[in-house]
This record gives C-alpha cells, structure tokens and sequence, in this order.
C-alpha cells in the first residue's frame, strides 16, 4: 500500500491506481499504474469487478474502478512522488487511515471475491452513507 502525498488520497493508506490512458485496457492500465507507483511487475492479474463512486453526497457517479489483484509481483519495491510504501499483514491493515468504503469490500478482495460495488460518500468524502455490493 501507499500512503499518498497528492491529490484526494492525499494522507491515506491507498492502493495504486490511476486513470486509464488512451488505448489501454483496464487491465494493462493497473498493470503500468502497479509498476510506475511502486517498481514492481504484476502478473496473472484476478479481475474482481467494477466499483462506482458516488463522491460529495452526490448522486452523479464521479469515478469507476475496476478492481484487480496480483499476487504475483517481480521487481524492487519503492517508493515515488505518489506515496510513501509499506507492505502489511491482512489482518493489521490500517482501516482508520484509509478510504472508508474499504472496510466493506477490501477482505472481498482477500479471499478472491467476485464482486460489483456501489459506494456513496457523504458531503466531506469521510464515510459512506449508503452502499451495495453485488457477488458476480
């Protein structure tokens, strides 16, 4: 994980992500965002489905994430502009300093879950007010 610098992560456990470029798909997107915020090369990348944020107590979709995991990395791990890195035990992550949506779908993840996902974030962006997660 990454504790980001910048932008709305600004301060919080995050992990790597970014916007996808032109004529990238949204795999070969999480695979160049992975190596350019940590050095590291993921492979046999696990699809676990799309997450929609609905940010500022609105009710327009601001962002769609689609939510990969690799547990198969090469390389050297560093850290960038982007953020300070640490690796944690499952079971100590840092939930009070990250996204609060994560409580609700990052052990999801964990064990391979499957999943589409919903998330409505109060006025500030500080906690979700109403969210669905749907199994695939």
């Amino acid at each position: 994980m990454k504790k980001a610098t910048r932008g709305v992560s600004k301060g919080k456990w995050n992990a790597p992500g970014g916007k996808i470029e032109e004529g990238e798909t949204p795999e070969s997107n999480a695979r160049r965002e992975v190596f350019e915020e940590t050095g590291l090369k993921v492979t046999n990348l696990f699809f676990h489905g799309i997450m929609l944020y609905f940010m500022g107590g609105s009710k327009t979709r601001q962002t769609t994430v689609g939510l990969f995991s690799s547990r198969n990395a090469i390389g050297q791990l560093s850290s960038t502009v982007e953020g300070r890195l640490k690796w944690f035990q499952t079971h100590k992550l840092p939930f009070d300093e990250m996204w609060d949506d994560d409580k609700y779908w990052v052990n999801l993840m964990l064990i391979q879950g499957r999943f589409n996902a919903k998330f409505y974030f109060n006025i500030t962006n500080t906690r979700v007010t109403r969210y669905e997660i749907l199994s695939r």
